[in-house]
């Protein structure tokens, strides 16, 4: 949640002559949290395209309203509107127009608006209300140049949360010493971890000697509400000593234990992660380019105790699920769920978050549809035309309408292979596809 010192709202009806008022605003809070001008043009061209397309599909005088809200390393301006004929279809990463189409004319703008920003979220629904976020995220130079680090063993080493400058230099560490399959991209843009640390949603521990030297770190970021991901750790020529990872996983955890989180999961960690801390949550397959599939363990630790909740399943993917959470020693209440003929819009929306350093995208459904599976269809035609080896796609068990897309996903060859515990409002399983 934005810090209310950074976000900006404003109120207003669905009228044309009301346009420049939005994009107005749309700029100037852009500029204000801190967005180069060129990326908060872009910006305000995908509000004008919204706000110009719900104007020809809402009703008259409906309101609208748009909070803009500074995310550290992103500006996020979230649309909340009542459009009862909203089709978001052009959101898709395969979407296209034919200009022979006079009626897909009216979607035009919304292709413009998809194409003019980093990401989305839409939640709701058209009756009760939707929320649109549009997220561009600010321009920060690259590290490409060669350098050279001189770093050793420490002494009287402490663990802490690094200042600005020691973020830094980790980071820059990180990059000189791992390959990039083992750190978050951003780790080459060192100014973009310092602010997504100041964000609030990443932090991040390091290792130090009296004299200043940093020899290791460790980055964490929540996910949902209650469980915090770890990246790491990394070390820097440091003697093969365990005390040095357990200590920076030690901090970690000291700092997560004041806080609500139920669990830690490591999915991005090095050879150092001390995994007697941990247990496993399964595995995938990594297919490197042009090499046979390397196993990918997923680790988790509970932090407090899991009280359950509820989840919904498909028939389809109840087995797997009944079978992993005896596994696992989760409590959870699994609820069946099946369309039963009710209303359901006519075409999904996906959204692809790639890892191209992994060679790795995740899609995760947006708005159900239909042509579920035939959207689907679409996109992996697309990813494998972009040669990524590796295509997942993840459903979150608290939303009935996720769980409904089981047999899309295994008419289009994908297989459930773990649970992430909270991994988004509930449970997410995360399927693999296995036409590479």
């Amino acid at each position: 949640m934005p810090h209310p010192n950074n976000l900006l709202s404003l109120r207003m009806s669905l009228r044309p002559d009301f346009l420049r008022l939005a994009t107005s605003f749309t700029e100037e809070s852009a500029k204000a949290f801190g967005l180069d001008p060129a990326a908060a043009l872009k910006l305000t061209l995908a509000c004008e395209e919204v706000f110009t397309y719900l104007c020809r599909t809402g009703r008259i005088d409906e309101m609208l309203t748009l909070e803009a809200n500074d995310g550290g390393y992103y500006i996020g301006l979230k649309l909340l509107f009542n459009a009862y004929d909203f089709d978001p279809a052009a959101f898709n990463l395969t979407a296209a127009l034919s200009l022979d189409d006079v009626g897909a004319l009216d979607e035009m703008g919304l292709l413009i608006a998809a194409r003019s920003v980093d990401r989305f979220h839409l939640a709701g629904n058209p009756r009760q209300g939707l929320e649109l976020t549009l997220i561009k995220e600010k321009t920060y130079p690259e590290r490409t140049e060669a350098e050279t680090f001189r770093t050793g063993p420490l002494r009287n080493a402490r663990f802490r949360a690094p200042d600005a400058e020691e973020l830094k230099w980790f980071v820059r560490l990180v990059v000189a010493h791992y390959p990039k399959e083992l750190y978050l991209p951003a780790f080459r843009f060192p100014g973009k971890i310092l602010d997504m640390i100041h964000g609030g949603k990443y932090q991040a521990a390091v290792l130090t000697g009296d004299q200043g030297e940093v020899g290791g770190g460790l980055v964490w970021r929540w996910v949902g509400n209650k469980v915090v991901e770890l990246f790491g750790p990394y070390l820097f020529q440091q003697p093969a000593e365990p005390q040095w990872a357990q200590g920076l996983l030690d901090d970690c955890l000291g700092r997560i234990a004041k806080t609500d989180a139920i669990g830690l999961i490591a999915r991005y960690f090095t050879p150092e992660l001390p995994l007697h801390y941990f247990e496993s949550l399964g595995s995938v397959d990594y297919f490197p380019p042009g090499a046979a599939a390397q196993p990918w363990p997923i680790y988790y630790r509970y932090l407090r105790e899991d009280l359950g909740c509820r989840v919904w399943a498909h028939p389809k993917i109840e087995n797997f699920l009944r079978a992993e959470y005896a596994r696992l020693a989760f409590a959870r209440e699994i609820v069946l769920t099946r369309p039963e003929g009710e209303q359901r819009p006519a075409r999904s929306v996906f959204a692809a978050h790639f890892n191209r350093d992994h060679h790795q995208v995740t899609l995760r459904p947006i708005w159900d549809g239909r042509d579920a599976a035939e959207n689907l269809d679409r996109h992996l035609k697309a990813l494998r035309a972009e040669h990524l080896t590796n295509i997942f796609f993840e459903i979150d068990l608290a939303r009935s309408w996720q769980a409904d897309l089981t047999p899309a996903l295994l008419q289009n060859r994908f297989r459930p292979r773990l649970i992430l515990p909270y991994g988004g409002k509930a449970d997410v399983v995360v399927f693999q596809h296995e036409g590479i």
